[in-house]
């Protein structure tokens, strides 16, 4: 059997149609002809052994999306994502395929070509940078910015205000007398990042504080879990041999706070009792850990019902309503800073 793509000589030889059939029925799926004429281009196609399946199923009529999502790292923040995207009302419509980019720039760019090939109904992507160049060859299919907003606005954005989050953050602590506070951020490429800086700042200067860059620690390398945990215990190292003494932290995600927790802990240090912790990502983990962390961001079921209403509008066609969502973060303060 072939495994490449038929031509259309081959369909109609199977078919017993015409070449100008076939070809109307490729272009125009579900419009043209009869019922039993697809039926037969169909069986021609499966008999040549024509992949992806995905477009013989188009054929006859099946509605399945296939929604390719790039994520920085497989953790339990993304997991969440895809768990409450999967959850939504109609979902059942949709299949999510997941991949990590590493935080690896390259890497990301690879995998969007890759899914872009397979032809995916659809690509969310949490970029590694800031900078990511949307290319002309990926245009043709909806794709959607989570996390981390990029310089190019043609694409729309679901995700927090982090410069909004971390002030929150910040704000939330210097009311409970904390006037050093370690932040510990992310890839440094990131807008998530950067935004976190400024509202972190923001929040100092409003209580006639300045900023110590010694309190601000970024994670330049991100390969795994493992490494991101590791991150964790260096960025506590870095910020306690600051020359000043954080009375709490303010931490990005919830990978390089294992990490974070663990290092206090081998300290000696108990939270709040030493030392008051705040995340800005909010997960299902804040709640089972003890102490439950105190969190700045949203619930992942908010999240994942943007992007599926954002996803049902690229495919009703409905682009003229496609625009970014700024989701507003809370304050949900738990023990680990009272």
């Amino acid at each position: 059997m072939k495994k490449s793509q038929p031509t259309l000589h081959d369909i109609a030889r199977i078919s017993g149609l015409s070449i100008a059939t076939v070809n109307k029925i490729l272009e125009d799926k579900r419009h043209v002809a009869s019922d039993s004429a697809r039926d037969k281009v169909v069986e021609a196609l499966e008999m040549l052994g024509y992949e992806p399946s995905r477009y013989i199923q188009s054929l006859r009529g099946e509605q399945t999306k296939t929604i390719a999502f790039i994520i920085p790292r497989h953790d339990a923040y993304y997991a969440s994502i895809i768990d409450a995207i999967e959850h939504q009302e109609g979902s059942e419509s949709i299949r999510i395929i997941a991949m990590a980019s590493n935080e690896n720039a390259a890497r990301q760019d690879e995998l969007i070509d890759w899914f872009v090939s397979q032809q995916v109904d659809g690509i969310i992507v949490s970029p590694v940078s800031a900078q990511m160049r949307i290319a002309q060859r990926w245009r043709d299919i909806p794709m959607l910015i989570i996390d981390n907003h990029i310089e190019d606005e043609s694409l729309p954005y679901i995700g927090l205000n982090h410069e909004d989050s971390a002030y929150k953050a910040a704000e939330h602590l210097l009311r409970q007398q904390h006037k050093v506070i370690g932040l510990l951020l992310g890839n440094p490429e990131t807008s998530t990042a950067a935004d976190s800086r400024m509202g972190y700042k923001a929040a100092l200067e409003d209580y006639d504080l300045s900023m110590d860059e010694r309190l601000i620690t970024y994670q330049y390398t991100d390969l795994s879990m493992n490494a991101t945990e590791n991150y964790g215990s260096a960025a506590v190292e870095q910020v306690f041999n600051s020359g000043k003494m954080p009375t709490a932290l303010i931490t990005a995600n919830h990978a390089l706070l294992n990490g974070v927790l663990q290092a206090l802990h081998h300290k000696g240090l108990k939270v709040p009792e030493d030392i008051a912790i705040v995340t800005l990502e909010e997960n299902t983990w804040n709640t089972a850990n003890q102490p439950q962390l105190t969190a700045v961001g949203i619930a992942s079921n908010e999240i994942g019902a943007s992007i599926f209403k954002q996803l049902q509008r690229f495919f009703k066609g409905e682009t003229t309503k496609i625009k970014s969502d700024w989701l507003a973060s809370q304050v949900i303060i738990r023990d680990s800073s009272q």
